[in-house]
């Protein structure tokens, strides 16, 4: 996506709201900065090279892609040591450019009060995150920019901050007091491709377009898509994609770091569970040939033939034919290897020592059987689930359980108390969870289930178990909404993910046993069906 400055100038406005709000909390991880302030605000603040900008995200958000991030950068212990505490005081627009300010205003006691800001440079890979002093001396930096770098501005920790290199044109009011088609494209703070848009539409329906952009600030401005380019203007261009309204900045900051982020964390954890089902059944093939392999009763045979010829043996031969008895009293007769560096007797004990070690093998394969299976049974359900998994946390939650990753850490260094992969949402009269894996959805099912709570899963496919707990009584409008709810997150998080429609069984877990083998690893009865459909899930789960 790309944006001009006009989009940076109705984030200003959008994000003025915030004003007056203090700082709780500052977290960082990749290229951003997340700011949590009094009233439940998550601001993001994102230099990225690919989501450089600004947006108020969801806690969900916030949480996701603290815990995809697999660094913290270092301007985040120095925005959490200035801020914390600070109030918003003004976010502005400065110079017309891509660049955003935040000042936020600290009390020190005694009726004396300091003044910190973050300046966010919105420009692709020259983006950054510059925090300053009252004076404007920078305290810190995203990215550090030295004299043999760049000529014309150095921003390193004590020096002043200077802006980037500004954009000549005409101004936007100038233009407007006398619109014309052939000076439109030199018009400054509008998007080169934006202006490129609107030259072809007459000079005067133009300036329409275009009325109100900076000298307004009560005007509604409509956001919209235009290709791949987005913006907010007074009014809907005609060939323009109508956007929700404050969705902009998410959609260009939030978007492509949750999108990048998580696509390759799931392709590495798909590819890794592949990797770990080729080697169980290579392992099972290797298992069940061991099995059918028939030579221990061979090897017995001879060394009881050559214990029962022992006397009619001699030394150095390579072969010998030898008669005894099978355990039916028919005389056999067979033609027996030999070992002619050793004796008759060591070739007994040779051949018994092989029987033994064989029947040995094959026993402990034995029992290594149905484990490799209920094995390859778990992988096989978690690569339908992980083919679905869309969220930063249940990744990571997967990624500890195969290995992937180390069990996240408290403070002081304690593990955090590890529950198997799933998903939970709280409603107001109930609690939903979905499993994320195999293990996650034994757990779920036979572990935080209790009896009379609803179980639902797709039918015929590998997928998730969803679970519904009531915590309060349901009007029959309200369960049919949670269970369509759960519908779709079985669905969502199952084989079936790409269909439109897809039936769902749903009943009592007291009416769910378990089982190995089949799409869910359990039997069930006395249930109902209905139809769950992926999409509806995300739309209605709690913010």
């Amino acid at each position: 996506m790309s944006f001009g400055p006009e989009l940076i100038w109705s984030w200003s406005r959008e994000l003025s709201a915030l004003a007056g709000r203090r700082v709780q909390r500052v977290e960082g991880g990749g290229s951003a900065v997340i700011i949590s302030l009094a009233g439940g605000a998550e601001l993001l603040l994102s230099w990225g090279a690919q989501n450089c900008g600004a947006a108020v995200i969801s806690a969900r958000d916030k949480k996701s892609l603290l815990a995809a991030a697999r660094q913290t950068p270092p301007i985040t212990n120095a925005v959490k040591s200035h801020m914390t505490g600070a109030q918003l005081v003004s976010v502005a627009q400065l110079h017309r450019d891509r660049i955003l300010e935040f000042t936020f205003r600290k009390t020190i006691g005694a009726g004396f009060s300091t003044e910190r800001r973050l300046v966010l440079e919105i420009m692709e890979r020259f983006s950054n995150l510059v925090m300053t002093d009252e004076n404007g001396l920078i305290i810190e930096t995203a990215k550090h920019i030295h004299p043999a770098d760049n000529s014309f501005r150095t921003v390193l920790p004590g020096v002043p901050y200077h802006m980037p290199p500004l954009f000549g044109g005409k101004p936007l009011e100038e233009w407007l007091a006398a619109p014309r088609e052939d000076t439109l494209t030199k018009v400054a703070g509008v998007g080169r491709p934006l202006l490129k848009i609107l030259a072809a539409y007459p000079a005067g329906l133009a300036a329409e377009y275009l009325r109100g952009l900076y000298d307004d600030l009560s005007a509604p401005m409509k956001a919209q898509r235009i290709g791949k380019y987005v913006t907010a203007l007074p009014e809907l261009l005609p060939e323009a994609e109508k956007l929700p309204d404050g969705a902009t900045g998410a959609l260009i900051a939030l978007a492509p770091m949750k999108d990048g982020t998580i696509e390759n964390r799931r392709k590495n954890i798909i590819k890794h569970i592949e990797k770990e089902i080729t080697r169980r059944e290579r392992q099972l093939g290797d298992i069940r040939r061991l099995l059918a392999d028939e030579s221990p009763a061979r090897f017995k045979l001879w060394g009881e033939l050559i214990v029962a010829n022992m006397w009619n043996l001699k030394h150095g031969v390579s072969e010998a034919e030898l008669t005894g008895y099978d355990e039916d009293g028919n005389e056999i007769s067979h033609k027996v290897p030999l070992d002619p560096r050793i004796s008759p007797s060591q070739n007994s004990a040779a051949y018994f020592a092989k029987y033994k070690k064989i029947v040995s093998a094959q026993e402990r394969a034995a029992l290594l059987v149905q484990k490799v299976e209920d094995e390859l049974d778990d992988l096989r359900e978690e690569l339908a689930l992980a083919s679905s998994v869309d969220d930063a946390q249940a990744l990571v939650m997967l990624e500890e359980e195969l290995g992937m990753a180390k069990p996240q850490q408290k403070r002081g260094g304690k593990k955090e108390p590890q529950l198997p992969p799933h998903v939970r949402f709280e409603f107001e009269k109930a609690i939903v969870c979905a499993g994320l894996s195999a293990k996650g959805n034994r757990w779920l099912t036979f572990r935080f289930a209790s009896p009379e709570d609803w179980w639902f899963h797709a039918q015929g496919v590998p997928g998730a178990h969803a679970i519904m707990r009531q915590t309060s009584a349901l009007t029959d409008e309200e369960f049919e909404e949670l269970a369509a709810f759960c519908a779709s997150l079985a669905v969502f998080y199952s084989k079936a993910k790409a269909e439109p429609r897809h039936r769902v069984d749903y009943t009592r877990r007291k009416y769910v046993s378990p089982i190995r083998g089949g799409e869910a690893n359990v039997t069930y009865k006395e249930f109902s069906t209905i139809a769950g459909e992926p999409a509806l899930w995300s739309e209605k789960a709690p913010k």
